[in-house]
C-alpha cells in the first residue's frame, strides 16, 4: 500500500517490468495528484486502494490480453512489447474471504483457464501465489491431479529457483515475505516462473535484504535479470512463435517484486 511513498525504491531497482500487489487504482494514485514516473501500466482490483499492479519502463508497453476474465482474483494478463517482448500473468492470490462473490483466487483454476496464453514462447508467471514451496508442488487430490508446479512445467516454465538457487539466499527457502515485518517469521510466497529455454540467460536472480524493506513493507523484492541475445524469445519473438505453431516448446521469461515483482533485461 502506499506505493506513492515508495516508488523511487522501486526505480532504484532500473526495472523493466513490475508486478506490484497491494497497490492503488490509477484513479485513486490521480486523486492524490500522484503520476508514476513509467512508460506504462495496467491495474486490477476490488479496493481501489489495494489491488493488483503491472507497470513497465524504458519504453517498454503493455497492452491487457482479450482472454482476461475478471472471474479469477486477481490474476493479469499482459502483452509487453517494445525492445523486449513477453507474455506476463502477473498475481496475487488474495484473501478468498475478501474477493467478490462468483470470483476465486485458486491458482490451479486461473492458470488451467490461461493455459494457452501461458504456454507461448514468450511467457512469464510472477507474483504471490500467498503458498509455501510444498504446497505449490500439493496435487489437488491423492487420486491425480496436476501441482501448480506440474502444471506450469507442462507449459515450458520452469521455477527460477531450480535456475539458479545459489543466487537466491543459497537455496529455495528464499523468503520475501515476513510476517509482521519481523524478521524471524519470514515465508516464501513468491515465485517467478520462466521458459525452460530461457534458463541459461537467467544472469542474476536474488531478492531484497529485509533490513532494507522491511522499514515500508511486510515484503521484500524478488528480481531477476536476463541476458537477451539474438536468439532468445524475448528478443526474436517472431522466430519463437512460428517454432511454437510447429510444434510445443517452452516460453520465455519475466522478473519479479512485491514490495513488487521486477523484471530486467541485459543487454
Amino acid at each position: 500500500m502506499a506505493l506513492y511513498q515508495k516508488f523511487d525504491r522501486l526505480l532504484a531497482l532500473r526495472p523493466d517490468v513490475a508486478v506490484i500487489q497491494e497497490c492503488a487504482s490509477p484513479e485513486r494514485d490521480a486523486a492524490r495528484g500522484w503520476q508514476p514516473a513509467c512508460s506504462d501500466r495496467d491495474w486490477i482490483g476490488f479496493n481501489a486502494d489495494k489491488g493488483l499492479g503491472i507497470f513497465t519502463f524504458g519504453g517498454l508497453r503493455l497492452r491487457r490480453h482479450t482472454a482476461f476474465s475478471d472471474a479469477f482474483s486477481l490474476y493479469l494478463p499482459v502483452e509487453v512489447w517494445g525492445r523486449c517482448r513477453l507474455n506476463l500473468l502477473g498475481l496475487w492470490r488474495a484473501d478468498e474471504q475478501k474477493i467478490p462473490a462468483g470470483a476465486t483466487n485458486d491458482p490451479l483454476a486461473a492458470l488451467r483457464y490461461y493455459r494457452r496464453f501461458v504456454s507461448t514462447p514468450s511467457s512469464v508467471v510472477a507474483g504471490d501465489f500467498n503458498l509455501l514451496p510444498q504446497q505449490m508442488s500439493l496435487r489437488p487430490s491423492p487420486r491425480g491431479g496436476l501441482s501448480l508446479v506440474e502444471l506450469l512445467a507442462r507449459a515450458g516454465l520452469r521455477n527460477a529457483d531450480t535456475i539458479r538457487p545459489a543466487a537466491a539466499a543459497g537455496d529455495v527457502l528464499r523468503r520475501t515475505h515476513y510476517h509482521q515485518r519481523k524478521p524471524g517469521r519470514g515465508f516464501v510466497v513468491d515465485y517467478l516462473f520462466a521458459p525452460r529455454r530461457e534458463a541459461a540467460r537467467l544472469a542474476r536472480f536474488e531478492v531484497g535484504a529485509p533490513r532494507d524493506w522491511l522499514p515500508c513493507s511486510d515484503h521484500v523484492p524478488l528480481i531477476a535479470e536476463f541476458t537477451l541475445t539474438a536468439d532468445s524469445g524475448f528478443t526474436n519473438w517472431y522466430a519463437a512463435s512460428r517454432s511454437f505453431n510447429r510444434r510445443p516448446t517452452s516460453a520465455p521469461p519475466l522478473s519479479q517484486n512485491r514490495s513488487g515483482s521486477y523484471l530486467r533485461r541485459r543487454a
